[in-house]
């Protein structure tokens, strides 16, 4: 027998449970939603991609609060004024919960000194407004977010896989836990549900276009390299055109103090970093990334990119990869004793010391190599042969479905948001999209009165 319900969010990351939220405030009844993962209480770090409160839980705990980079996404959906503040709502909301994490940077002319000084090695540095959270800390946040949706008569699933997607009258939801049947369906399945998204997209006869991945490497250093910079704004993102293919390579998700963590996808792993509130390590990294974008006759970046990294993840016998840069300059394998001859200790010791050029294309090794030359003109000490790199890192960018204003697809009644249907690209984006479906799934519902 199906069980009816009048939404049914899928993915219960920051899309799916700021929509939750949206809904529930708002006094929508009758509102399920369902993740393929576990519920919050029974997730570890060890289960970060998916289950209750999304990847987001147990990321570095990093929260954007300006139209910067991915955030821009927003304006496709909604003018200047309003995404800034529908980001001011989420920010609220999270100082709510708890966050009391302070708002970096906070002296603009040492910011813009910086910024100066990297221009005059074509080095673009960009300055966003974040709150630094913690991996140890965001969880607790996740969880009183959770509980106040509970109290709002919101129901969760957890470990409810969904098979197929039927939309006629009402959308019918095959699951691991039989049918459900819903009036409206917000789908927010997270980058780990990219591909998933895509196949479901195709079945339903939705319209979407590939975007641009992000593949690299993550970069690990004496934490003294950054440390200038980092007491000025936590996170810098620095990004350049490589001199000999004239690509794109950036900086993100900088780790000031702290750690480089495995990411497992099932068919491959990848790896992150993350720092905690009271970052204790010695050492700092970054991931390091190539922008990819593919024209005809071949447009699936995200098979591209997962190609790579199942390689690597091949080569590194079901582990990340991990190499001495002097060792790929020399262009040999770094094994155990040369790692241990660094001067610096590695933060994930379960990796595989390897040849990261046996993994990643010859032109992304080329501009991973000339960035850090490159960067090491604003941040002397970023190419030493003793720092690692670790591979692969791959930033997964969702197919973008096609949507009218309110994220609701060429279905009626069927909504999508967050990073999985790439209309978002981070925490508060994937929030703030979930708030905008909500927003039109309330419309939908009234119309249909």
């Amino acid at each position: 027998m199906k069980k009816k319900y009048n939404v049914v969010i899928v993915g219960a990351g920051p899309a799916g449970l700021f929509a939750a939220l949206e809904l529930s405030s708002s006094g929508v009844k009758d509102v399920l939603v369902i993740d393929k993962g576990l519920a919050l209480k029974d997730r570890t770090s060890e289960d970060k991609m998916c289950g209750i409160g999304g990847s987001g839980t147990f990321s570095d705990g990093k929260l954007h609060f300006g139209l910067f980079l991915s955030q821009e996404k927003l304006l496709d959906f909604v003018s200047r004024e309003k995404a800034i503040e529908l980001i001011s709502q989420i920010e609220k909301h999270f100082l709510d919960f708890g966050v009391t994490a302070p708002l970096t940077p906070t002296n603009m002319d040492e910011v813009r000194s910086l910024i100066k000084e990297c221009q005059r090695y074509n080095v673009k540095l960009y300055d966003r407004k974040l709150r630094h959270v913690g991996s140890d800390v965001l969880p607790r946040i996740i969880g009183k977010l959770v509980d106040l949706l509970e109290k709002q008569g919101v129901i969760f699933s957890p470990k409810t896989e969904v098979f197929k997607i039927s939309a006629n009258k009402k959308m019918v939801l095959s699951t691991s836990k039989g049918e459900i049947e819903a009036n409206k369906l917000l789908i927010a399945p997270g980058r780990i549900g990219t591909k998933w998204l895509q196949d479901q997209a195709r079945e339903l006869g939705l319209t979407y276009e590939y975007q641009k991945v992000e593949v690299g490497v993550r970069v690990e250093f004496p934490a003294t390299v950054t440390e200038d910079h980092t007491r000025i704004m936590y996170e810098g993102i620095y990004s350049l055109q490589t001199p000999t293919f004239d690509d794109t390579v950036r900086t993100l998700c900088p780790c000031p103090n702290g750690y480089v963590a495995m990411e497992n996808y099932g068919d491959y792993v990848c790896v992150n970093g993350h720092s905690n509130s009271g970052n204790e390590s010695p050492n700092s990294n970054f991931a390091l990334l190539q922008e990819i974008r593919l024209t005809e006759p071949v447009e699936n970046t995200t098979d591209y990119a997962i190609s790579i990294a199942k390689l690597a993840t091949t080569i590194g016998g079901g582990k990340p990869l991990i190499q001495r840069l002097s060792d790929l300059r020399r262009h040999r394998r770094s094994n155990s004793e040369r790692i241990h001859k660094s001067l610096l200790t590695p933060t994930l010791p379960d990796c595989t010391p390897g040849d990261i050029s046996m993994a990643l294309p010859y032109r992304l090794v080329t501009n991973l190599l000339e960035a850090l030359d490159i960067l090491n003109n604003v941040l002397p000490g970023i190419n030493a042969g003793s720092n690692f790199l670790y591979a692969p890192e791959v930033k997964l960018r969702g197919s973008k479905i096609k949507t009218d204003k309110n994220l609701q697809t060429q279905v009626k009644g069927l909504f999508v948001a967050g990073d999985g249907a790439g209309v978002s690209g981070n925490i508060v984006g994937a929030a703030a999209t979930g708030i905008i479906a909500a927003r039109g799934i309330m419309g939908s519902l009234q119309k249909s009165i």
